[in-house]
């Protein structure tokens, strides 16, 4: 049995095999020109779904780099401010002993509490510090909120949280990325107990008032009262005659009222129990402030209320005993604070560290990785110019032979 061609098959025929030749004359162009090997999961399934793997591991690597590196600046900026308000602390120590000297007169401990002042002023400086992308550092959560500011009694008050962020360096390792304000600078062991305060965040005055920091004057009666908290309310005009803005004093624990319908005057002393309290501005009726009894001192707080006694205490033989007794709160204070100082920066180093330790290894494992990838991806140039040189001599022995066959006919053959 004879098979027949007709002259468009031969032709067809001829055209599919060059074109097929042609495009893997192409393919091994293409890989020379990309250096890969695998240009399309149809080139080898297997490896193709491996190197698709391979790569997201390089992005994430990249990016637990790029996190590592932030971290590392924030840590690095935080251990610096804390390391600036070491130094300003050993001073002020050294200044409230000088105070205690009996050599200097009441106008003498005056320019000590001058430099006392600056020495706050440069803290906040250091406790406001920013990192590399803006954010505040000691401020938790509320990175984007300055986290110390004045009252308007001229004390500093935290406006933070005690949130903490932990930032992810690698597929099991997260970092804890910053220390808050209130963890190293407030929530400090105090040598004895004390007060904190606060503005119930609902108070309707427009513009809202403000409380100022609570000072102890009577330690004995105010550790009488002590673990006590009082809520000082503002009431109606009309409960007085005549209408007039007054405040009362109630005790938290069982509602009992410590004092009633006192008028109020901004700025003016609140007494109760031994301490006392300053509230500025025009509370409306209704608005609530909350002091809390505590045995938690901010370093802050220590050397204001320090250098407010230092201004105000005479030469008198009573102000000189009481000056003694507050050196030595002070002191307590201080060195207590120092302690939670130097334990936050103990831990900041251990985290620098940590985040070393962790790069490294983000370091070998991209090394590994990218090894990996290019067994499976990079193309062996030796081998591809010598296929291409092959296959380039198919097709043009190919075109050469289609050239002819293409040109036969029966009518060549008949005279």
């Amino acid at each position: 049995m004879s098979v027949r061609f007709s002259t468009i098959q031969i032709h067809n025929q001829g055209l599919n095999s060059l074109l097929d030749v042609q495009s893997s004359v192409n393919k091994t162009q293409q890989q020379i020109a990309t250096g890969k090997r695998v240009l399309t999961p149809g080139d080898d399934p297997v490896a193709a779904t491996r190197i698709f793997q391979l790569t997201q591991e390089l992005e994430l690597n990249a990016l637990y780099n790029n996190n590592a590196n932030n971290l590392q600046n924030r840590l690095e900026r935080e251990d610096v401010a804390l390391s600036n308000i070491n130094e300003l602390l050993q001073r002020a120590q050294e200044l409230v002993i000088q105070a205690g000297d009996g050599a200097i007169d009441a106008e003498q401990r005056r320019f000590v509490a001058i430099e006392i002042d600056g020495i706050v002023e440069s803290m906040v400086t250091a406790m406001n510090s920013r990192d590399g992308n803006g954010n505040f550092v000691f401020a938790g959560l509320q990175a984007g909120e300055q986290p110390y500011t004045k009252n308007a009694d001229g004390r500093y008050q935290y406006r933070g949280d005690e949130g903490q962020r932990t930032i992810q360096l690698g597929p099991s390792s997260f970092v804890t990325a910053n220390d808050s304000g209130k963890r190293l600078f407030e929530d400090i062991p105090s040598a004895v107990n004390t007060l904190s305060v606060r503005a119930n965040p609902r108070n309707s005055a427009i513009p809202p008032s403000s409380i100022g920091s609570a000072v102890v004057l009577d330690q004995e009666q105010f550790d009488a009262f002590y673990p006590e908290d009082v809520v000082i309310e503002f009431r109606p005009l009309d409960e007085v005659s005549p209408p007039a803005l007054t405040y009362t004093i109630k005790q938290v624990s069982d509602g009992r009222v410590l004092k009633e319908n006192i008028a109020f005057q901004s700025g003016e002393l609140i007494q109760f129990a031994g301490a006392g309290v300053r509230i500025s501005g025009a509370p409306a009726a209704g608005d609530t402030f909350m002091v809390s009894s505590t045995n938690k001192k901010g370093l802050l707080s220590t050397l204001e209320e320090f250098s407010s006694q230092l201004k105000t205490l005479t030469d008198s033989s009573e102000d000189r005993a009481l000056l003694t007794e507050n050196i030595a709160v002070a002191l307590g204070n201080l060195d207590t604070a120092q302690t939670n100082l130097l334990e936050g920066q103990s831990s900041v180093g251990a985290r620098l560290s940590l985040v070393d330790n962790i790069k490294t290894t983000n370091e070998d494992i991209r090394l590994a990785t990218q090894s990996s990838l290019a067994e499976l991806q990079d193309l062996d140039f030796a081998e591809a110019v010598s296929q291409l040189s092959q296959e380039t001599f198919i097709l043009e022995a190919a075109q050469a032979s289609f050239a002819r066959v293409s040109g036969l006919s029966l009518f060549n053959f008949l005279r």
